[in-house]
């Protein structure tokens, strides 16, 4: 009987895995909304790579003034018909943020863009003016899972599209900062098969238990009759 337990165990953490495996896939093959640019947003566009985002910012006009967090790194500015337009910049350091100046060769109305390195799973962006914002996670990653990582605060949309999932705020103006934590999206597999295993150890643990105290009292009883 101590055998079947054992072995009860040991098929209980599998079936666990088993479903786990599956439930994730699921959810993972659900996530297949298309990635692509909305001619529809006037908002502030960040896309998250390894070690770098790229902002893409919409202008309407002859000039622009950046405060930014990091160096700005490939700067170019674009027209409606995506032709790159020629402009003059300032740059100062000045308490921590990186200040730039521009002016346009001529009235533009189109989209800067331009890098910035970063590092890591998190992403803090300060608020500095109340306008829609769109943060596009590296591909293969996501947020969501209060155990793994969220973002805050909640975005008003939300697509888990293959190519990278895309939260956008469509209001910001009572909002102070935008922080992102995300991470893998195999992350979420790995640690329901870590607790699946240690469920099933336990069980096993259990059961050996068990059959140790069960071991004693045929020894005590055993013991008594001599």
């Amino acid at each position: 009987m101590c055998k079947h337990l054992l072995k009860a165990g040991l098929i209980f953490s599998a079936l666990l895995v088993s479903v786990f495996l599956a439930s994730s896939a699921q959810l993972q093959g659900n996530g297949s909304e298309p990635h692509g640019s909305d001619p529809f947003f006037n908002g502030t566009t960040y896309i998250l790579f390894e070690h770098e985002m790229k902002v893409i910012l919409p202008v309407n006009g002859s000039q622009a003034n950046l405060t930014l967090s990091g160096q700005a790194e490939e700067m170019a500015l674009l027209d409606e018909s995506g032709s790159n337009v020629s402009f003059n910049s300032s740059y100062q350091f000045h308490r921590g943020d990186h200040i730039y100046s521009l002016v346009f060769e001529r009235q533009v109305k189109g989209t800067l863009v331009y890098n910035i390195s970063r590092q890591g799973q998190q992403f803090i962006l300060p608020i500095r003016h109340p306008e829609p914002v769109r943060i596009i996670l590296p591909p293969g990653y996501s947020t969501g899972s209060r155990s793994l990582g969220i973002a805050r605060p909640e975005p008003d949309i939300f697509q888990d599209a293959d190519t990278g999932s895309i939260l956008t705020w469509n209001n910001t103006s009572q909002i102070p900062y935008i922080e992102v934590n995300y991470y893998s999206k195999s992350a979420p597999v790995a640690l329901m098969i870590i607790m699946a295993i240690l469920a099933g150890a336990g069980l096993v643990l259990l059961i050996r238990y068990y059959m140790s105290i069960k071991r004693l009292k045929a020894a005590r009883m055993e013991l008594e009759k001599e």
